[in-house]
């Protein structure tokens, strides 16, 4: 077998290092349900190019940077009456803890390992760990924050096998049983959100007890969703399984602003974290009416939500934000929504083996995740807007902190888990560019993927296999739904051409150094706004293409444009260079358009008003020029649109 080159993520692609894969945390109770792709071991998978690249400035810039001090504070201080200071340390060891793994990085690991320790240090002889003081427990964002610091110290135990860490965190969940549940306090009365920020806690409880098989932990979790129906509760369950759409779960008070008018209380990173931990509860029971319910809020939030950059919500909330994708928001696409919106599909992924989940990742990842991270890595926007400027997200509870800031790097580490996963008859290829994975095939023995692409500014993608002994197993690449041409050829031989929206299956004994090519549809396609005919967005693979005030000096990014698409609604688009100096990863410029103008510049969503200032300004929809060549002016069109 030829030796792979592999890809060390901290150096974005420079760094060779041999990938050591430790066994993790075997559950004491396996799930009742076994997902049908399941991720690699962390480590197993590492990426190059532009994710790579930007996954690698995530560790280094953010996640390594983490002053632990500031995050150890609030638990020592416990004075917090609204804050959700008890939030910050949960979500930076999750993505700390996964990066170490990631990147192997000796000192990232020693810097978690003090983190855990000085967060044990805090707990009371009771158990507590938060940020609220004694009597003003389970109030606002209490149970929110405990549910972080379960989740860390889980990751943390899964990642380095610290069985301390596990048992801290077994204490703070038994002190939660003390203080909520059948008899006691309800987790509803004091809480946020309609109880959705409490209920979220399931999560944590499921996987401890899988990890522990103590019984009490998934008896809590019956107790949660039972009492969702109740006066205080949100009623998620039956909400989710008849279909109510998520924007009039919540639809009161009366918001103060028009844009909550349907949405109000329906508060969207918090409701998806309660199906998270309703995934959760289908794995661990097999439960069919949990599987009904976070596939159907899934399609639910999807078709009535996200938008052309695979995020939604404005100021937080749902709001039927898909066909008003064109309209004045006030705060649209936050990051903590982008972040668990793939996570949350990540959990479909793995439960059904559903391509169209991997999509919805992709999309989100390169156009509404990276497009939040600032261009040196060190913070995140709080929202990405579809038009107008991009802004740093504001520190928060009297931090240097912010829930966005927290969550974007849990996004980016996540990208690696579902690049590649396995099947029980093969491994599953579900992001392309460049990157190396090592995967252990049905009867034992590992192959070692090696894919090469410019993906996805090239649509080609070669992927050579390296193994010891010829293995017969499946491969499966994911062809994506907008892929409407495509190619496959094995050692140049062609194969059955793969349909879009499906994975190309290929069963066959495999040899050391087979070559797998796909070629992907990269013809860009001009998308109408739902609802909106008179505006367009292009399209190219998986970018989300934009308008930004730095690629055509003096030009006015509001301003009505011509396309001239062909029957099958597509343009063409060609790759064109930079300026020296520019944070601009790639431009476009659609071919000129006749008699109605110069060629149209455009850049990747993701690099678009990433001065995070007036000076690139952007825009996604672009007006159309009405016929005849009039339009609307200007002016008119900002008046309408953001």
């Amino acid at each position: 077998m030829r030796t792979p080159r592999w890809i060390g993520g901290i150096a974005a692609g420079c760094l060779l290092r041999t990938i050591t894969l430790a066994a993790g945390t075997i559950d004491a109770i396996p799930p009742r349900v076994a997902d049908v792709f399941s991720p690699l071991p962390p480590g197993a998978v590492q990426l190059g190019g532009r994710l790579g690249a930007r996954i690698a400035l995530g560790v280094r810039a953010r996640v390594a940077a983490q002053d632990v001090a500031e995050l150890i504070a609030p638990f020592r201080a416990r004075r917090d009456q609204d804050e959700w200071r008890s939030e910050f340390w949960g979500k930076w060891i999750t993505s700390a803890a996964a990066a170490w793994r990631y990147t192997g990085d000796a000192s990232l690991r020693a810097l978690d390992a003090r983190a855990v320790a000085e967060l044990t240090g805090t707990q009371t002889p009771d158990g507590y760990i938060g940020a609220y003081p004694d009597g003003g427990h389970l109030r606002r964002w209490d149970i929110w924050g405990r549910k972080y610091t379960l989740l860390g110290l889980l990751a943390w135990n899964e990642a380095s096998g610290d069985a301390g860490a596990l048992a801290t965190a077994r204490r703070e969940a038994d002190f939660l049983l003390s203080e909520v549940g059948p008899g006691r306090a309800s987790p509803f009365t004091n809480d946020m959100w309609n109880g959705m920020a409490s209920s979220s806690v399931l999560e944590p409880m499921l996987l401890l007890y899988r990890r522990t098989g103590d019984r009490r932990y998934l008896e809590f979790a019956d107790y949660v969703v039972a009492q969702w129906p109740s006066r205080d509760g949100p009623d998620l369950l039956r909400k989710a399984r008849e279909g109510v759409p998520v924007f009039r779960m919540f639809p009161g008070p009366a918001p103060v602003v028009r844009e909550y008018a349907d949405g109000g209380r329906s508060k969207a990173y918090e409701m998806m974290s309660c199906f998270e931990g309703l995934a959760e509860f289908y794995r661990t029971t097999g439960n069919p009416d949990y599987l009904d319910a976070i596939t159907k809020v899934f399609a639910n939030i999807r078709d009535n939500e996200i938008t052309v950059i695979g995020s939604g919500s404005d100021w937080e909330r749902w709001h039927n934000g898909h066909t008003r994708q064109t309209e004045p928001w006030v705060k649209g696409m936050e990051t903590c929504v982008s972040v668990t919106w793939m996570k949350f599909a990540a959990q479909l992924l793995r439960i059904t083996g559903d391509p169209a989940y991997a999509d919805q990742i992709e999309c989100t990842a390169l156009n509404a995740l990276l497009g939040a991270q600032s261009v040196d890595g060190t913070w995140w926007c709080g929202h990405t807007p579809l038009a107008g400027q991009k802004e740093r997200a504001p520190e928060q509870c009297d931090m240097h902190q912010n829930c966005c800031v927290a969550n974007g790097p849990r996004g980016l580490m996540l990208i690696p888990q579902v690049a590649v996963m396995v099947a029980n008859d093969g491994p599953v290829v579900n992001s392309y560019g460049v990157m190396n994975a090592r995967v252990p095939l049905p009867g034992g023995g590992d192959v070692f993927l090696e894919q090469v692409s410019g993906y996805p500014l090239d649509g080609r993608i070669q992927i050579t296999l390296h193994i010891d002994v010829p293995k017969d197993f499946t491969l499966r690449l994911r062809i994506p739904t907008w892929s409407d041409r495509n190619e496959l050829s094995i050692n140049g031989a062609e194969q059955p051409v793969p349909a879009a929206g499906r994975y190309a299956a290929v069963r066959r004994t495999w040899h050391d150094g087979d070559v797998v090519t796909l070629r992907l549809d990269l013809r860009a396609r001009v998308m109408r706004a739902p609802g909106h005919p008179g505006f367009a967005a292009i399209l190219r693979g998986p970018l989300v293409l934009a308008r930004d005030a730095r690629l055509d000096p003096g030009s006015d990014v509001d301003a009505p444009v011509a396309l001239d698409s062909d029957a099958g609604g597509h343009v063409a688009v060609a790759l064109a260079a930079g300026r020296e100096g520019e944070d601009i990863w790639q431009r476009f410029s659609v071919a000129a358009q006749g008699r109605h103008g110069d060629a149209l510049q455009l850049c990747d969503f993701a690099s678009a008003g990433n001065t995070w200032s007036s000076a690139s300004a952007y825009r996604v929809w672009l007006p159309l020029a009405k016929a005849g060549g009039t339009a609307p002016a200007a002016s008119d069109v900002a008046k309408e649109t953001l």
